[in-house]
This record gives C-alpha cells, sequence and structure tokens, in this order.
C-alpha cells in the first residue's frame, strides 16, 4: 500500500504567472529584510583604533557589516582606509569595499 504524501504549495508552481512569481519574490525579500541597528558613537572610537592599529601592525580583523541582504561577517587584512570617501578596502578571500556607515561589529580575527 502506498502513502500519500501531500505535496503543498508545490503542487500550484506550474499555474503561477511570471507576475506572481516576481511579485512572491518581492515579498518574500520584504518580509525577511533585516533594518540598519543604531550604533552607539562611543563604539566609534575604539573601531577607528582597531582599524589603525590593524593596519600598521598588519593584524587580521573580522568585520561585521550591514548590505541590502542583511549581515555580512568577513575577516581579512585592512588594505586601505579612505577617510574621503569613508570606507575601508578589506582584503581576504577578495578585496572588499566597507563602508563606514555599514560596519556593526569590528573583532581582532
Amino acid at each position: 500500500m502506498t502513502r500519500y504524501r501531500d505535496r503543498g504549495n508545490l503542487k500550484w508552481i506550474p499555474f503561477l504567472m511570471p507576475e506572481h512569481v516576481q511579485l512572491l519574490k518581492a515579498y518574500y525579500l520584504e518580509k525577511h529584510r533585516i533594518d540598519f541597528p543604531v550604533i552607539d558613537e562611543q563604539l566609534q572610537y575604539p573601531w577607528q583604533f582597531l582599524l589603525e592599529e590593524a593596519l600598521i601592525e598588519g593584524n587580521e580583523l573580522e568585520i561585521t557589516y550591514y548590505s541590502e541582504r542583511g549581515y555580512v561577517t568577513t575577516s581579512g587584512f585592512i588594505e586601505h582606509i579612505h577617510r574621503e570617501h569613508a570606507y575601508v578596502v578589506l582584503r581576504g578571500a577578495s578585496r572588499i569595499q566597507i563602508p563606514f556607515t555599514g560596519i556593526v561589529r569590528i573583532e581582532n580575527g
């Protein structure tokens, strides 16, 4: 005897129009969007010290920053600090430009 297993919403996917699929994807992204947290100004001074120390001594840092998809944690070495353009270049598996305003957490790696 076979057991009936209902596939739920999966069985209705072939009947969806492309506009519906697009709206469902937009709804999913909006539903799971993470808002940017409020960062205390007093944290920015120790972070600045950590960034400059890592640049001079060549220490590895672990930086968590905010992007459109949510929080991203990456580790690497500081290559440049651009104060005029307000971003940091981190060299790890690849080169990443992280804006100062998007940084959520910095720790020694």
